[in-house]
């Protein structure tokens, strides 16, 4: 298992896949300890820079989107929900000094433990809100399972939570590693190439297949290293490294607005902040993390 502390992972939590009866919802949201996490259009609530928690109880009556009550699972013996409210005052009239923060500012500053919470409830309402209606027959499914499923009423159809299968890869030709920008990026942003996962493909096909459709570089012994979910909105990063047997670059220019070989002095002197040749990737991301494991071997 990777040593590396991965920004939204780690979350310790018991999912209770078995203990999601209406029955025990209810005692679960009921219980003394329970917390919920509480959001607004995607912002979480949040006070001296944690998240901000109410018992689920207090809750009650409040506009809530759906799924309404999202059980997020257990912390030992706490059972922890999310809500996502409707109306901006409704949700800041909860706790006093409260702001609504997106989760990628959150991101710098959150306790690990916390932004993966806050990063599990994002992906499992962004899921809700973009699959409401049943994919078989098009008709509006309802929540079941405390929020991690839902069943279309008309043709009984089960649907479960997208994860999107995404590959990050570093890219290395001896002490140079090649870094990419996307089109929108702000000037002097790098990172790693990266694409999704194609159906029939293993991890290491779609590495290799992305990095020479986007920079035409052929690349060998994709090697998996560690992966990171990302609630943006919901993707699986899976994170290698592969070695290019080519370096000429060709850039596909509707996926790149550049790609540039940086060395590893390079990107030592980016993290320190001696060398401005390119922005590093912020640490909270997968990439940040494979260029450290790189420069760090």
């Amino acid at each position: 298992m990777s040593e590396t502390a991965m920004a939204f992972a780690g979350a310790p939590l018991d999912l209770a896949e078995n203990q999601r009866s209406t029955e025990q919802l209810t005692a679960f949201s009921k219980a003394r300890k329970a917390q919920a996490l509480i959001m607004h259009h995607g912002q979480f609530l949040t006070k001296n820079g944690t998240l901000a928690t109410l018992p689920p109880m207090k809750l009650v009556g409040k506009h809530l989107y759906d799924p309404g009550p999202l059980f997020l699972g257990l912390d030992g013996n706490i059972p922890l929900f999310a809500f996502s409210l409707a109306q901006e005052d409704e949700a800041l009239d909860l706790v006093n000094g409260t702001a609504l923060e997106p989760i990628r500012n959150l991101a710098l500053t959150l306790p690990p433990k916390e932004l993966a919470l806050a990063g599990r409830a994002k992906s499992l309402f962004d899921w809700h809100r973009a699959h409401k209606f049943c994919a078989m027959c098009g008709k509006e499914s309802q929540v079941q399972n405390g929020g991690v499923t839902r069943k279309c009423p008309s043709c009984n159809t089960d649907h479960f939570p997208r994860v999107n299968p995404v590959v990050i890869m570093l890219v290395a030709n001896g002490d140079n590693c090649l870094l990419g920008r996307g089109p929108e990026w702000p000037e002097g942003a790098y990172s790693c190439l990266a694409g999704f996962v194609s159906s029939g493909e293993t991890v290491e096909e779609a590495c290799v297949r992305e990095v020479f459709e986007e920079v035409g570089i052929h690349v060998q012994n994709p090697t998996y290293k560690f992966s990171q979910p990302w609630p943006f909105p919901s993707q699986l990063m899976m994170g290698l490294f592969c070695e290019a047997t080519t370096t000429e670059i060709t850039l596909d220019k509707k996926e790149l607005a550049d790609a540039i070989w940086v060395s590893k002095d390079t990107v030592r002197a980016a993290f320190d902040g001696t060398d401005t040749t390119f922005l590093c990737p912020p640490p909270f991301t997968i990439a940040h993390q494979l260029l450290k494991k790189w420069i760090e071997a």
